[in-house]
């Protein structure tokens, strides 16, 4: 049980694509995104994890997606989301809730796991270009396991202006009697033809500490 929680763990805390949150995708638009992270310590091999996360906007109030994520030999999960704004969607200060059911695997085993997730944003302008900061709150059970987990994850950022824009991510995950986890993850966004690439370094405490180097890839059409 106690690898199991430290799966659990060390899937909480695994970084997301940053334009989920309060924002919907726009109508009949999808957003792609392709990640890997390296992390390890002087004790541990190194683990390897894969991403993939894709959005679609449903209809105008209704932004469905999809979110797969693999850490080598320790957590898996692959999880179908709906988000629904909350209030009006033209303010600058953005809310939605985001439903998701799916599965993760424990112990080479695959079970059921739900999600809720209350998220805001807001957008903001600066001499440097325009950002956005936001703040998600999550409720995620994952069955075979016996407590639910909590998560808080803060992100900031530029979307416009240099060539080369700065990321914040810090993301936090509680479970019952089990240490406080968390990742924080400084980076760097690029345009690269029509996508962006996202560079990062990771720092990240769960059952240990680690230290990794994150490499995404995001796409609009």
């Amino acid at each position: 049980m106690r690898f199991a929680i430290a799966a659990f763990l060390v899937g909480m805390v695994c970084v997301h694509p940053v334009h989920a949150g309060a924002w919907l995708r726009e109508h009949k638009r999808t957003f792609l995104s392709f990640g890997t992270t390296i992390r390890g310590n002087r004790v541990t091999l190194p683990d390897y994890e894969t991403k993939f996360y894709a959005e679609y906007g449903l209809f105008p109030r209704m932004t469905l997606g999809v979110d797969v994520n693999d850490v080598r030999a320790k957590a898996a999960h692959a999880l179908l989301f709906a988000r629904f704004p909350i209030g009006n969607t033209e303010k600058r200060m953005r809310y939605a809730v985001e439903i998701g059911v799916g599965k993760h695997r424990q112990q080479m085993q695959w079970f059921p796991m739900y999600k809720a997730t209350l998220a805001v944003g807001r957008g903001f302008e600066s001499r440097w270009g325009n950002g956005w900061m936001g703040a998600e709150l999550a409720y995620e059970v994952r069955s075979a396991l016996p407590d639910p987990g909590l998560k808080l994850d803060l992100v900031a950022g530029l979307s416009s202006g240099p060539r080369i824009r700065p990321l914040l991510k810090l993301e936090t995950a509680y479970v019952a009697d089990q240490p406080f986890s968390w990742s924080f993850t400084p980076g760097i966004m690029f345009d690269v033809g029509k996508s962006t690439w996202v560079l990062g370094i990771e720092g990240r405490s769960t059952t240990q500490k680690t230290i990794g180097l994150t490499f995404n890839i995001w796409r609009s059409f």
